[in-house]
Order: C-alpha cells, then sequence, then structure tokens
C-alpha cells in the first residue's frame, strides 16, 4: 500500500487527532495569512503614496551660457527610474500689443519688459504647486495645452481674457503671438513697492510653454530640470546618476520630504508585521512540533513493524509528512473561507484612529493564499522532521529490540 493510502486511512482511524491538528493548524494559518494581508496592504499603499508624493530631483544649472540642452533631457527621459520630466526656462521679452503694469517712471529696458517662465506642466515646480499663485481662470500649461497664462492686473489692464491672442518680441525683433489659456492672481500685487520696474512686477510674470519659448528665442537650453522618480527608494540612485552625467553644467536638490512623512506609519505597520509573520512561525512550528512529537511516541510499535516488513525510513516521513499535509491543505481552504471576514476586521482596525491620510486597503487575494501555501507547508516539513528526527536517527535493529523487550 502506497504511502499516502496509509496516511488518509490513519487520519480516518485516529479522527480525534486529526480535528485537534486541524483546529491548530487552522488558527496557524489564519494568523499568517492575516499578516501576509497587512504586509501586502502597506506594500501597496507605500507604492501608491510613492506614484502620489512625486519624489523628485531638480537640476540647476551652474552657469547662464551652459544650459541643460534638449540633448540631456532625452538622456533623462530614458533613464528607468524616470516617471516625468518637467524643464523650466526664464528669460525676458517685450510687449508688442499690451501695455505693462508699472508704477516706474524709469526709461530703463527692464522697466519696458515682461518676465517670461517656461514650463512643460504649469501647475507643478512652480508658485502653484507652492500656493504662491492660484488660477482663477482657463487651464494650466501642460501636455497639449500651449500658450501663456497671464496675471489678472494684467488682463484688466488691457482688457484681456481667456482666448484672446499678444504678442511678444525679443531683444532680436522676433516676435511670436500666443493665446491666453489661463489668468492667474498672487494676492500680493499691491503689497510691492510703487517704484518696482516693470519686470519685477508680480502682473508682469508671464508662464509660457517650452515649445513656444523656444520658438521666440530660439534657444534649446533650460535653466532646470525638474525630473520624477517612479519609486521614491530610488531617488538617491537617480540623483547620482544625474550627478555624474550633469556634473559639469548642473547641481541637484532633492524633494521627497512628504514622501517620507506619508511611509514612516506604514514602515512601522511593516515591521510589527513582520515580527508577528515571524512569531507565529516558531510558535506555528513549536506547537506543531510537540503534537507530532506525542504522537509518534505511540506509534513506535507501528513503525517497528513497518520496518520489520521492509519500509524504508524515507516511505515512513513520506507518510507521516503526507497525513500533516492533508490536514494542513484542508485549514488553507477553511482560512481562505475566515479571509474576507478577517479583511474587514483588519481594515477597521488599522484605519480606526483616523489619524493619517494613507488609505490601506485590506483584502484577500489568490497571492495571499499562494504564499500561506508555501509558508505553511515549509512550517508542516519543519515540524515532521523535528517529530520524526530521532525515529531518522534510530538503527531499525534498536528500535525493533525495543519492541521485543
Amino acid at each position: 500500500m502506497a504511502f499516502y493510502q496509509l496516511a488518509f486511512r490513519y487520519l480516518k482511524r485516529k479522527r480525534a487527532k486529526t480535528v485537534l491538528l486541524f483546529f491548530v493548524l487552522l488558527i496557524v494559518s489564519s494568523m499568517i495569512l492575516s499578516t501576509n494581508m497587512i504586509l501586502r496592504a502597506t506594500a501597496d499603499s507605500k507604492t501608491a503614496i510613492g506614484e502620489k508624493t512625486k519624489a523628485k530631483v531638480v537640476m540647476g544649472i551652474l552657469k547662464e551660457d551652459d544650459r541643460i540642452t534638449l540633448d540631456d533631457v532625452e538622456w533623462i527621459k530614458d533613464l528607468e527610474e524616470v516617471s516625468t520630466v518637467n524643464c523650466l526656462a526664464k528669460n525676458d521679452a517685450f510687449p508688442v500689443n499690451f501695455q505693462l503694469v508699472t508704477g516706474s517712471d524709469s526709461t530703463e529696458a527692464s522697466n519696458q519688459k515682461v518676465s517670461l517662465l517656461s514650463y512643460d506642466n504649469l501647475e507643478n515646480d512652480s508658485g502653484f504647486s507652492e500656493g504662491v499663485y492660484r488660477l482663477v481662470s482657463g487651464s494650466y500649461i501642460a501636455g497639449d495645452i500651449k500658450g501663456i497664462v497671464i496675471n489678472s492686473y494684467l488682463a484688466d489692464a488691457n482688457q484681456l481674457k481667456s482666448g484672446d491672442w499678444i504678442e511678444l518680441e525679443n531683444t532680436n525683433g522676433k516676435r511670436v503671438s500666443l493665446e491666453i489659456v489661463g489668468i492667474f492672481l498672487s494676492g500680493n500685487e499691491s503689497r510691492q513697492p510703487e517704484g518696482m520696474d516693470s519686470v519685477n512686477r508680480i502682473e508682469n510674470q508671464i508662464f509660457i510653454d517650452n515649445s513656444s519659448y523656444s520658438d521666440l528665442f530660439e534657444t534649446e537650453g533650460y535653466a532646470k530640470v525638474a525630473v520624477y522618480c517612479k519609486n521614491p527608494e530610488q531617488l538617491s540612485l537617480l540623483e547620482e546618476e544625474l550627478n555624474k552625467y550633469l556634473s559639469d553644467k548642473a547641481d541637484s536638490t532633492t524633494s521627497d520630504t512628504l514622501y517620507q512623512q506619508m511611509a514612516l506609519p506604514l514602515e512601522q505597520i511593516t515591521r510589527a508585521a513582520k515580527l508577528m509573520l515571524v512569531l507565529t512561525l516558531l510558535a506555528g512550528t513549536v506547537i506543531v512540533s510537540l503534537l507530532l512529537c506525542m504522537w509518534m511516541r505511540t506509534r513506535q510499535k507501528e513503525t517497528a513493524i513497518f520496518i520489520s516488513v521492509g519500509k524504508s525510513k524515507a516511505s515512513i516521513f513520506l507518510q507521516v509528512f503526507m497525513e500533516s499535509f492533508f490536514v494542513f491543505a484542508f485549514t488553507v481552504l477553511g482560512s481562505c473561507c475566515l479571509g474576507n471576514f478577517m479583511a474587514g476586521i483588519l481594515q477597521g482596525f488599522l484605519t480606526e484612529s483616523g489619524t493619517t491620510d494613507i488609505s490601506l486597503e485590506v483584502l484577500l487575494q489568490f497571492k495571499d493564499v499562494g504564499i500561506l501555501a508555501g509558508l505553511g507547508s515549509l512550517l508542516v516539513l519543519a515540524a515532521v522532521i523535528v517529530s520524526l528526527l530521532p525515529i531518522l536517527r534510530t538503527n531499525p535493529k534498536e528500535t525493533l529490540s525495543k519492541m521485543e523487550g
């Protein structure tokens, strides 16, 4: 008779032991499943907040005449760690078909110009993302949205609105016409000194898309490049790569404070869950080993008979392992049935304080069951080895002689 048939018949014959082992393994399996669901939920949440917090490395040029080029930007975009890139440039221009807002009588060029700031995405890496400015109408410059965003005071002074076109001229006389796509306010316009030159006034700051900026100034360089990292954990690696490539023209600063603040409670939960998982595995192995050891003492006669009829130690080991594994397989099914119920309890326990913006979604997934099956199988294997170790190390003749005595 095969070892698995003997294992099944033993479990059927020893129903009380089978039921006891089932409930012990069910408790252990449920704890393994619960801790693994917590670990997976924290890992998923950490990935999600990594995308939302937008950790980045900002590369700023060292010299005005040595800018970050389009080729540099293309190289940066090809890096594996990079999610998006936001290029920034700054220059001055003359208004053509509109009037500046100024309280100065100066005839200097600085009192006849507007300040142009170009972006790939105006919503990020600008005064808008920092709360210094706010958009009152229209849209941000981003992606397919090209044009300019002007100050509300400048728009009122020239009776301009979103959709109107204005014309700008560079120092070489080249002109471009641009559509107004948005209007903004700062709130600090009235707090500026009256004698300030126009180029320095908030009202005369104009935000422009990078392609229009390049058309006007015929330049292929940027003063700053904000490089966003896919995984904030790799931010240091990304910074190192950028510094190596742009060391002669730019220096770096990193921004991941928000990620670190949000990830800290998740790391604490992860450490606690890992400790709980290790203790569960150790305690489960010890308890199951003790049960099997006690039962193996009562099976010495059975083992001696098997050895006397020629069964190998490997066959005996496989039988005992299959006995425990059959029971464990049913506990996995039982744990899965309890999984959704436990997920709801864990979800409430982890979010009941309401002191964090982090959203943990604790759900039972197939990968959780797979990990439970793997860890549980190792636990059962370790327990069986411990319980059978005395028999496996004993010479068959000694086992038989003890039984004869």
